[in-house]
């Protein structure tokens, strides 16, 4: 089983923030912005590894979720119940806030928020989250998780995501 599930912390303490104090994302299709192509070229894929699970969901916010590996029996029976496959994980959620203010209170909820400097608006790092999260110049907040094995500068690899992000949006 994948590190985020032992780990709820992870990701949804920063998003139960932006379910309360955000409005909703304006509708814009966030499934382009991330290809196989462009995970394979950010991220190591072994041999007989494929992309098994890309998804975006619009729950309270946008989801993506990306997950790669080698394909394993118990894929099938996960899938059978609304669960991605285990394996490498990436996932992007992208949220509206109201103010750039909003972006404080999520970096409340963070105990080690690492100021990210190499990208053009406030972002942070968490490593025990594996998670970046940052604001754009518009108020949409993008949090970026990355459960990888064995996948080396975790917040390196994060930041030239949000990167990629930031110059599609």
């Amino acid at each position: 089983m994948s590190n985020l599930h032992h780990k709820p912390a992870f990701i949804w303490q920063g998003f139960l923030f932006l379910m309360l104090f955000s409005q909703p994302v304006l509708s814009t299709d966030y499934s382009t912005i991330i290809s196989e192509d462009y995970l394979r070229s950010e991220f190591t894929f072994g041999p007989g590894d494929k992309l098994k699970y890309s998804k975006c969901k619009k729950m309270t916010y946008p989801a993506c979720t990306y997950v790669w590996g080698v394909e394993s029996k118990k894929d099938a029976s996960r899938k059978k119940y609304g669960l991605a496959p285990d394996g490498n994980k990436l996932q992007v959620i992208y949220a509206r806030a109201k103010s750039p203010d909003d972006f404080q209170r999520v970096l409340a909820s963070y105990s080690d928020a690492n100021k990210v400097e190499d990208i053009d608006t406030e972002a942070v790092w968490s490593e025990k989250r594996k998670q970046l999260s940052l604001i754009t110049k518009e108020n949409l907040i993008v949090h970026i998780s990355i459960d990888e094995k064995g996948g080396g500068n975790l917040r390196e690899k994060a930041v030239s995501i949000a990167k990629n992000i930031l110059d599609q949006i």
